[in-house]
């Protein structure tokens, strides 16, 4: 994969067909896409990214800013990594020690709690109240947990620690610019748009908004970082930064299993020294101070619990035990090492190119929410961050997208309910209102596809959606009431996202097809010479 100008195209002629934007005037590039390719200067580059910070900013903190629930799985680990604690980082309260909503149903892998220690250490947050002593932890952290929820009440300590999710933007935002540049949409006005376009993505503030998982955005960061190290042919860097994500959240499995597989054979044991050294850095000191009790945040990690809301399609085949964990965990990662070697055996070096690479992560994500028995918004986030990157790296934005957005909205509302500790006076309003408004852009794009005679399928799926919601109308019933079941939503959401995500990936594997058969009619074509008759002596 070589990085190239914003002036260079890669088009779905072929991934080797890089044209400059002169000649693409021939191929119905819009005027648009060729403003987009006009170079920045470092300057306004760095422009683009303080204002895409502080729309993301503004937007989550006018939805309610972080949430406390699901905070308990990040805070209690924070605050004792904070103070020098760690033996005591991963210890869950026995019993009913604390009250339900602020009870550790699980904790998350260390990286986020360690980052996040270190600022609340520095900043001295909660310093004001004298933190618990060794012996009010009790022995062997017995009664941690619910010494610091006691102290966490006298310091007023749990706002200014949420507060710090804010900076899992950071992260993610760096990726984002890595994997731009490294694809040839850096440092041109793509940049800030992407960056833009990201920050006002639903899903993206939902791991701040609607549940308490920053640790996903920093996740997904560090992927982003490393997919773009593997554009530079450093597997070294990308082998450490995809340990860091998955000491950070255990989706990084579903990215780090098919870089293996990718990977060049002089490279891959290379690749996965550096990301198992940089996984055990992080992991096995928590592991070993804690006696074991860090092991499954390690492994599992927090998003491994049935919920009894479920509503998926896996949910409603009421499985327990040991085949949650095979279904919900294991096949994903099979099915992405499958499918990434199918597609490697078509497409050989390829394969690392900017749009099968990017379309290939894209498609393997999505295959996490084909079988979760638990389905939240913010899920959607590493799927909705690199759609957005796979149409910007194919220099054009996909309609469907758009609808696949809306779509989403519909079925998780990004608004915070009035009740949520994080809920605002006109939350309820406004939930009420955003399908509304989805209504109404459906039948926008309606009348314009009518009036210009377009009657593609888009155009019927516009108008499901308008009909869909207007059935909901006058409002009457209860306003956070899905439409129809969550799984049917589900089905909608993955088939769509990985129709979007896998569909750059057949083209290229179609047109490399085409390629090497059509050099093979031309081989084939070049018959030898007949050879000079020889004159008789």
């Amino acid at each position: 994969m070589v990085a190239r100008d914003c002036g260079w195209h890669q088009t779905d002629l072929g991934d080797d067909d890089f044209v400059t934007s002169r000649e693409l005037i021939g191929r119905k590039v819009s005027a648009t896409s060729l403003w987009l390719d006009q170079p920045l200067s470092r300057r306004q580059c760095q422009i683009g990214w303080i204002i895409a910070t502080i729309v993301f900013l503004a937007l989550t903190a006018q939805i309610g800013g972080p949430v406390q629930g699901d905070a308990s799985v990040s805070v209690f680990s924070t605050w004792l990594i904070a103070h020098g604690h760690l033996a005591c980082a991963y210890e869950l309260p026995k019993g009913n020690a604390l009250p339900s909503l602020v009870r550790p149903y699980t904790l998350i892998a260390p990286l986020y709690p360690v980052l996040t220690g270190i600022i609340a250490a520095i900043f001295r947050i909660g310093h004001s109240v004298p933190f618990p002593t060794a012996t009010q932890l009790g022995p062997h952290c017995s009664t941690a947990t619910t010494a610091l929820y006691h102290w966490a009440n006298k310091s007023q300590v749990i706002y200014p620690t949420i507060r710090i999710g804010y900076f899992a933007w950071l992260p993610l935002m760096a990726g984002v610019v890595a994997l731009l540049r490294a694809s040839g949409r850096g440092r041109c006005r793509w940049e800030p748009l992407t960056l833009l376009l990201i920050a006002v993505v639903p899903p993206v503030a939902m791991c701040i908004t609607e549940y308490f998982h920053p640790q996903d955005l920093l996740a997904m960061g560090l992927i982003l970082i490393g997919l773009a190290r593997v554009s530079k042919n450093k597997w070294v860097w990308a082998g450490i930064l995809l340990g860091l994500a998955l000491a950070t959240n255990q989706f990084a499995l579903l990215v780090w299993a098919p870089l293996v597989v990718v990977a060049p054979k002089e490279q891959r044991n290379r690749f996965l020294a550096s990301s198992i050294l940089a996984t055990a850095a992080i992991d096995l000191p928590f592991i070993i101070l804690t006696s074991g009790r860090a092991f499954r945040a390690v492994v599992i990690g927090s998003g491994f619990i049935i919920s009894p809301i479920g509503g998926t399609v896996f949910w409603e085949t009421h499985a327990h035990g040991d085949t949650v964990f095979i279904v919900s965990r294991l096949l994903p990662i099979l099915l992405a090492l499958s499918l990434t070697w199918w597609a490697a055996r078509r497409l050989g070096p390829r394969i690392l190119e900017p749009v099968p690479l990017i379309s290939l992560i894209a498609t393997v994500l999505t295959l996490r929410l084909a079988f979760e028995s638990n389905l939240w918004g913010y899920y959607f986030m590493p799927l909705a961050v690199m759609l957005i990157v796979l149409d910007v790296t194919r220099h054009r934005f996909r309609r469907y997208l758009i609808v696949w957005i809306a779509i989403f909205m519909l079925a998780f509302n990004p608004i915070p309910w009035g009740f949520m500790s994080n809920g605002r006076p006109w939350g309820l309003s406004a939930r009420l209102e955003i399908p509304m408004y989805i209504m109404i852009v459906a039948l926008l794009f309606v009348v314009i596809d009518v009036v210009r005679r377009r009657y593609h399928v888009e155009l019927l799926v516009w108008l499901a959606i308008a009909i869909l919601i207007f059935i909901k109308i006058p409002w009457t019933a209860y306003p956070d009431r899905h439409l129809l079941p969550t799984y049917l939503y589900q089905i909608v959401l993955v088939l769509g996202g990985g129709a979007l995500a896998i569909s750059p990936l057949i083209s290229a594997i179609r047109n490399a097809h085409e390629r090497n058969h059509h050099f093979d009619l031309i081989e084939g074509d070049q018959t030898p010479p007949s050879p000079t008759p020889q004159l008789p002596t």
